[in-house]
């Protein structure tokens, strides 16, 4: 079972050993040489260090997300449903990246061992920036660059009809700014985790998109003792506000009205239990 039958993505010839090395590699003994970082139901997340750094040359390190056999289902369909998230989660990598969103670049794909090999992002997660900085008076003009770039790659995203489906500050990462200039974050948002993505035009989709963000925003980055928050999140506005700033009015206003009628919804919902 050797990583031969797969895909490889975006290796330049300079990197040729790498083909080389993962050609002649074992993805059993791959994974036994990985680092287990994220286990979730459906999933397993490792980093690999392919090459090791020697002198001239950096070591190369990549993100593995392995969807392991289900055995509560039929074989058959478990093989079937893997083959078919891995590849729309690799489609949408390739459709955000072609857009200009920032997302990790899809290096490998092996639909029959069921993994796909990602660009390692070096940094923090959204999440656990804004638990350490988001009191800090001296951090607020980088968090409203941060929040303001959530909302810009969340647009590029829906511009292209590509619904992420797991919006959270979780699966956004933060690594150092390509982009230079005194008013600019020295940090850049990163998106990432597109196993539940998917493609689609529909307002709904994109309005529910943006309502999972809003909800992740209240549970985990909202004071529970200021009740004028229950259901606004002030993080969430500036995200909103710089969503809106990039969309074209027609599709703010078409966005913006779906929105409010799936906020309904939802606290409907959250009154009947």
């Amino acid at each position: 079972m050797g990583l031969c039958t797969a895909t490889y993505i975006g290796i330049s010839r300079r990197d040729e050993h790498l083909r080389k090395d993962m050609m002649l590699a074992d993805f059993a003994k791959v994974l036994e040489s990985s680092t287990l970082i994220k286990q979730g139901a459906e999933a397993k997340v490792y980093t690999v260090e392919l090459v090791k750094a020697a002198e001239g040359r950096p070591g190369i390190t990549v993100l593995l997300k392995y969807r392991f056999p289900k055995t509560y289902r039929h074989p058959s369909l478990d093989s079937q449903l893997t083959k078919n998230r891995l590849t729309f989660e690799a489609r949408s990598l390739t459709r955000a990246l072609k857009t200009g969103v920032r997302v990790p670049v899809l290096k490998g794909l092996d639909l029959e061992q069921g993994w796909l090999m990602l660009e390692w992002i070096e940094g923090i997660s959204l999440r656990e920036w804004l638990q350490e900085h988001q009191q800090h008076e001296q951090s607020q003009e980088e968090l409203l660059n941060l929040l303001s770039d959530v909302g810009t790659q969340i647009a590029k995203l829906h511009s292209a009809d590509i619904i992420h489906g797991d919006l959270t500050t979780s699966n956004m990462m933060l690594r150092a700014s390509k982009s230079q200039g005194p008013s600019r974050s020295n940090q850049e948002v990163v998106m990432i985790d597109f196993g539940l993505s998917s493609v689609t035009s529909l307002v709904e989709d994109k309005a529910v998109d943006l309502y999972v963000l809003e909800r992740a925003f209240l549970s985990t980055h909202s004071d529970p003792n200021n009740r004028s928050l229950k259901h606004s999140s002030p993080l969430f506005e500036i995200v909103l506000q710089a969503y809106a700033n990039y969309l074209s009015q027609e599709s703010w206003m078409a966005i913006k009205t779906r929105l409010a009628n799936v906020r309904m919804r939802g606290r409907k919902r959250s009154m009947v239990g």
